[in-house]
């Protein structure tokens, strides 16, 4: 499971312009200091040497478990771009649930969204994902090559696996030891 924040993002930077490192910078609802990024690995190749800033244009809303994400992120990437493709509906989400709910198709599109995840010690997999942040992204100051890109990925998924691998630990301690273990 992750945290996903978006809803509480008031505005946020990502910097990638030093090979390797993404710092950051994310302003969460009813705090007045930043979360603070400092994660190893690249963005994808559409910010992969590039500054990112974004701002959430609606007013956000808090999140139940804000208060429990460390202000200090540091760790490793996952995916981070502002080009994942997701379908945006054309109407409120109430109407669309409606519709739904009686069969019929809402009108959609798709769009590009933000996608940040990273994987950190404090709190595990976070996500920030949104279409409708308004963005501001630098030229670049490098690109990746073909290979530097296949490692980006390859990080994004030990990141993953980690992640993963400490969500059983957890679970299996919830659960009084690994499966098959006889107490």
């Amino acid at each position: 499971m992750a945290f996903r924040i978006h809803d509480s993002v008031v505005r946020g930077e990502i910097d990638n312009r030093v090979k390797g490192l993404v710092r950051g910078k994310i302003w969460v609802h009813g705090r007045k200091e930043p979360v603070v990024l400092e994660l190893k690995g690249n963005a994808w190749p559409d910010l992969a040497g590039c500054l990112l800033k974004f701002t959430n244009p609606s007013k956000p809303d808090p999140h139940p478990h804000l208060e429990t994400l460390n202000p200090i992120q540091e760790g490793q990437i996952g995916d981070i771009t502002a080009s994942r493709k997701v379908r945006v509906f054309d109407i409120p989400l109430e109407e669309a649930y409606a519709m739904c709910k009686h069969g019929e198709k809402p009108p959609e599109h798709m769009a590009n969204s933000v996608y940040l995840e990273w994987f950190s010690e404090q709190n595990g997999r976070v996500v920030v994902e949104s279409a409708d942040y308004q963005l501001d992204v630098s030229a670049p100051e490098w690109q990746l090559t073909a290979e530097e890109n296949e490692e980006r990925a390859r990080q994004a998924a030990e990141g993953m696996s980690w992640f993963m691998q400490k969500l059983s630990q957890a679970i299996e301690q919830q659960e009084g030891g690994p499966k098959g273990s006889k107490a």
